[in-house]
């Protein structure tokens, strides 16, 4: 069997690169001259069998050799500060970083976030897109992540594992004619003024969709980026908001279930590797999203949901 001898300082370098992306400002970082952490790349690659990086137009992008080099590297960083702390028998502090969406920080991992012993272990807390959020814990940038998806996480490396189930419902306010039904689909939005996410996203595509089916046009009101901002216009009575069933209801609002919308899965992803904080917040998260009662409330309605009616 072959084996590879490992420059660990060479390693380290390819980290800080990694981080820059451009040589003058890495080895400026490093303090080293530039031809020498070119020097130092250039035999990582060898070694490795295949380029670290390539050229886009006047940019540095990493290869995905380069992206799972740069991804071991600061996994081992990591995991040599625990060793050397244990061996001097101090107690682990290291910041846990948790990559999610804003959404879910607001409405599904407070509990959790709350819980957690920050003394111990500083949070640092990434607000990020759910495709952004994987690639961070893949690239060993992050923990863990939280993301809600409507079909398991595909992102290469990533231990994944389901938390709750949550579908979508129509804001309405209180005296509104939908507001007393038990849920309401498509055809009863015709017409109706809507606060939707923005042209692109998989929400709005989700909403056109379900509106599609049901033969209506969307008539878009206000576009919205975040729940917080389609709580906030539909409170004010800009139009109807189709939100997840985390979210909480303003005062003077009623959230009625949509059923024209599929459920979103949130999906709590890790490479499998970290210290005992980030061991304890992934124990934290799934025990504390196991009684949300909005992805109780969900299981059920998925349940009751006629064969075929997604």
């Amino acid at each position: 069997m072959h084996r590879i001898a490992v420059n660990y300082d060479a390693l380290f370098s390819f980290v800080v690169f990694a981080e820059h992306l451009n040589f003058t400002r890495a080895a400026r970082a490093l303090r080293l001259s530039q031809p020498a952490l070119h020097v130092q790349v250039k035999r990582l690659g060898e070694a490795v069998g295949a380029p670290l990086y390539r050229r886009e137009g006047r940019a540095l992008a990493l290869t995905p050799a380069g992206a799972r080099l740069a991804a071991f590297g600061r996994e081992t960083q990591e995991r040599g500060a625990r060793a050397l702390a244990e061996a001097r028998g101090e107690a682990e502090h290291a910041p846990v970083i948790l990559a999610s969406g804003q959404g879910a920080f607001l409405y599904l991992l407070g509990p959790a976030l709350r819980r957690f012993p920050k003394g111990r272990w500083p949070l640092s807390l990434l607000t990020l897109p759910a495709e952004e959020a994987l690639a961070h814990v893949r690239d060993a940038r992050a923990h863990l992540a939280v993301v809600g998806l409507r079909a398991p996480p595909a992102t290469e490396g990533l231990e994944a594992l389901p938390l709750a189930v949550v579908g979508q419902r129509v804001l309405v306010p209180a005296s509104h004619r939908l507001a007393r039904r038990r849920s309401v689909s498509g055809r009863d939005l015709a017409g109706e003024p809507l606060i939707v996410a923005p042209r692109g996203s998989v929400h709005r595509a989700a909403v056109e969709a379900a509106l599609a089916e049901a033969g209506v046009s969307p008539q878009v009101a206000v576009e919205a980026p975040g729940w917080e901002l389609m709580l906030q216009f539909a409170r004010a009575g800009l139009g109807l908001a189709v939100v997840n069933a985390l979210c909480t209801p303003p005062r003077g609002t009623r959230a009625v279930p949509f059923v024209g919308v599929p459920p979103i899965t949130y999906w709590l992803a890790s490479r499998g590797a970290g210290g005992e904080g980030a061991r304890r917040l992934h124990a934290l998260i799934v025990e504390t999203t196991a009684t949300t009662p909005s992805a109780r409330v969900d299981r059920d309605d998925l349940r009751a949901r006629p064969a075929g009616s997604r």
